[in-house]
């Protein structure tokens, strides 16, 4: 156990994707950490960028009863309990309840975990939301199609992630094989599929808004513009992310609705993402997840505005009265960033990857992050899970970006970036 002459103590849950990040930069700073496992195995779009090696202890809940696990954890004495990643968000919220430390209320994370309940948590808290059904046989699917009455609809998961199985469908037809695509699956967090979402088709700009909170009280980290691909019979596929500034007139409507969608989840303590569509009657929630946003990467964020999503996650634990003080404070761009995502349209063995040769010619590259190695098998990219990396693209030009991005797919295109055997 750890004695009082010891480094401070952090709990992550699930210190997966992102929370692999913050549990560097605590071990970095001194710290003690312990993770807990929230399941019985790690997933496989996880375990590639978990590191074990940064913990102090491991601890995989399944192998204990709950109430051993609180003493475990206990005996260690740690400040704070985090969800690293998505799956970690309900196990970290009963956690901190039962340690005595600040978190969200266990009795409420459903609402931050099921997109049903989420819609609804905030359609009762009087914001707009999209019209939804739940569906637990094709019957009821089709039924569901005819009440929303308009085309197209989309159909996914109640509790995955990272746009995995979500299908925009133009038909009665692709509705039924979206469903029979989800329904009594496992997902990529490991949860089965027992029922699945069938929602109104919400046209707009989409728009992803980073925060962390204190006290029940938000702070705004970045807003990004969002670029997905819908490819009929496929899936939903991330494009790319451009940041925008703190300041105009459709940040001011996502701060304002952000923080009260924050407010209606019950998110009082910690990061969020939040995921909204601006439409022709306002912004209306996708989704939040109640953890930092995965996969991103801080040094270039850092570079662009001083601060990132984990950086301030850091601080809102580390310095909670400087966080508090600053709680409205906005974030200035010195650079524009875009995050843009490899997108790989066969699978295959890869046999070349020139992605740091060409890359580099670009004026406004900055770093490439995951990309496959020679000898790697790579899937079809379909969804988040199935995404092979990401580029980051930095520049004060706006045109130089989106020069730079359209050179990207063309390389990607004729397969001179990553090629497959």
């Amino acid at each position: 156990m750890v004695s009082k002459s010891d480094p401070r103590v952090a709990c992550i849950v699930d210190g997966h994707s992102t929370g692999a990040e913050l549990a560097k930069s605590l071990k970095d700073l001194g710290w003690f950490l312990v993770h807990v496992q929230s399941g019985e195995e790690i997933s496989k779009s996880y375990i590639k960028n978990f590191r074990p090696s940064l913990f102090d202890v491991l601890i995989i809940a399944a192998d204990l009863s709950y109430a051993d696990l609180v003493e475990k954890v206990k005996g260690f004495g740690p400040v704070f309990v985090i969800a690293g990643s998505e799956p970690g968000v309900e196990l970290s919220d009963r956690l901190s309840c039962s340690l005595g430390l600040k978190g969200n209320d266990p009795k409420t994370s459903l609402k931050r975990r099921d997109k049903f309940q989420m819609a609804k948590a905030i359609s009762d808290y009087g914001l707009d939301c999209a019209t939804q059904h739940l569906a637990s046989s094709e019957h009821e699917a089709l039924d569901h199609v005819k009440t929303i009455n308009s085309f197209p609809v989309v159909v996914k998961p109640v509790n995955a992630m990272g746009s995995e199985d979500v299908r925009v469908c133009f038909d009665e037809r692709e509705a039924l094989e979206a469903f029979r695509v989800v329904h009594g699956k496992k997902n990529v967090i490991g949860l089965m599929n027992s029922s699945v979402l069938v929602q109104e088709f919400l046209k707009g700009d989409q728009y992803l808004v980073n925060a962390v909170s204190i006290n029940g009280k938000h702070r705004i980290t970045e807003m990004w513009l969002e670029k997905r691909l819908n490819i009929r019979g496929v899936g939903n596929i991330y494009d790319y992310e451009t940041m925008i500034p703190y300041e105009g007139k459709i940040q001011t409507q996502l701060i304002n609705y952000t923080k009260k969608v924050l407010t209606a989840l019950g998110i009082e303590e910690g990061p969020s993402h939040t995921e909204i569509m601006l439409t022709a009657r306002g912004p209306i929630l996708i989704e939040t997840g109640a953890r930092m946003q995965g996969g991103i990467v801080s040094a270039p964020i850092i570079k662009a505005i001083g601060e990132s999503h984990m950086t301030m996650t850091l601080k809102r634990y580390l310095e909670p009265e400087w966080f508090s003080r600053n709680i409205d404070a906005p974030y200035e761009m010195s650079e524009i960033s875009r995050v843009v995502n490899l997108i790989m349209k066969r699978a295959g063995v890869v046999k070349g990857n020139n992605c740091e040769a060409l890359l580099s010619t670009l004026p406004s590259f900055h770093m490439i992050v995951r990309a496959p190695s020679i000898g790697d098998y790579v899937e079809k990219t379909v969804d988040l899970p199935s995404k092979v990396g990401h580029i980051y693209l930095m520049h004060q030009d706006l045109n130089q970006l989106d020069t730079d991005y359209e050179k990207i797919r063309e390389w990607e295109a004729s397969e001179e970036l990553i090629t497959l055997e």
